[in-house]
């Protein structure tokens, strides 16, 4: 469970004080003219920063501007937006989501109707057997013919049983492992990882090698954030699906301060990523302090038990001159060095960069 802790947020800066006006945001109105009028001319800023960064006008790139520029807006203004957004949004990675969530669970399910055949056709095997014995002792201890005959012919039914049972278990075996291989072709296309709720790492690292080649071609600036709960949290939740509700809820808080056009993913071993494209060190430096803010102004409850909270922040710029690998590097070397009662965060050095400051 995590409660927002409005006396941990007093005094953060990403916080906006609202007014009696604004409070309202049950009432709605009917979009006007002016809002329109207004909107149309916010397109025509967004429009004008594309062509002067000299950034391709393309839709994906309009949405990166369009998130980027509403930051800065009044909150009324993000709130009309937002109702659009509401309206128009419908994000088909969500439909996917749902989909390879559903296929898992069809996989389960696959995998526990194999399981009770098998049981039943053990459980015939014992039968089987136990009528095999009963048989024996009869012919040894017993000289009514009709009753040998009538278990005898009992055994014959058990035994056709027995072998319909195995060609009825070899076909379902073929029809499982067809259904395995075809759900593996599907998992392997996945982008999503279900435990978290964020994307996956495979989905990661391809965006930040598209992100890498775009920038290498239009020359804008983007980042990535890391983030990680400290081991030292972790090592008090007395088992593995603490520390998964845990960072399932830190995952949802970094979903929330995310923008749209952000990949949110988990790396792996706890540690999420964001790319966030056309996004500036300093950009970047504001939406970490923006993140700790948040999370330490939440209350985490695990087992009834409340839970401080302690995270490490590591930035990298996508630099052209570096792999993605030599990018989550920087950012994952830092992190250690990054806290609540340390730096909030630190922003990586790429490993070349390193060794010729240390040969100067």
């Amino acid at each position: 469970m995590v409660h927002l802790d409005v006396n941990k947020l007093k005094g953060k800066s990403f916080l906006v004080k609202k007014t009696k006006k604004e409070s309202l945001g049950s009432i709605t109105t009917p979009k006007s003219k002016n809002d329109n009028n207004e909107f149309e001319k916010f397109s025509q800023v967004i429009l004008k920063n594309i062509i002067d960064d000299k950034v391709p006008p393309t839709p994906n790139n309009f949405q990166i501007y369009f998130e980027k520029l509403l930051e800065n807006k009044p909150l009324a203004f993000r709130r009309k937006i937002n109702e659009y957004l509401e309206i128009d949004d419908v994000n088909s990675h969500e439909y996917r989501a749902k989909m390879e969530r559903e296929i898992r669970e069809g996989f389960v399910e696959v995998k526990n109707i194999v399981k009770i055949v098998s049981t039943v056709y053990k459980n015939l095997n014992v039968m089987k057997q136990i009528v095999k014995k009963r048989l024996g002792d009869l012919h040894l201890n017993s000289n009514q013919l009709s009753i040998d005959n009538v278990l005898i012919a009992l055994g014959e039914d058990l035994e056709k049983l027995s072998s319909l049972t195995n060609k009825q278990m070899e076909a379902l075996k073929k029809h499982y492992d067809k259904t395995v291989s075809i759900l593996k072709d599907v998992e392997n296309e996945a982008i999503f990882d279900v435990r978290y709720g964020v994307y996956n790492k495979k989905y990661l690292l391809s965006g930040m090698q598209r992100e890498l080649d775009a920038v290498k071609q239009y020359k804008h600036k983007s980042s990535i954030v890391m983030i990680k709960i400290k081991e030292k949290v972790l090592d008090k939740m007395v088992n593995a699906k603490e520390r998964d509700i845990l960072n399932r809820n830190v995952a949802r808080l970094l979903l929330k301060t995310s923008r749209r056009s952000d990949i949110v993913a988990h790396f792996g071993g706890g540690i999420f990523t964001m790319l966030m494209k056309h996004t500036d060190l300093n950009s970047a430096q504001k939406a970490c302090e923006r993140i700790a803010d948040l999370i330490y102004a939440t209350s985490f409850f695990i087992g009834g038990d409340e839970v401080e909270a302690d995270i490490e922040l590591g930035i990298m710029p996508i630099d052209p001159n570096y792999t993605v690998e030599e990018t989550l590097f920087g950012a994952l070397e830092v992190l250690p060095k990054t806290g609540k009662n340390l730096e909030i965060y630190l922003i990586g050095e790429f490993a070349a960069d390193t060794e010729t400051q240390s040969d100067s």
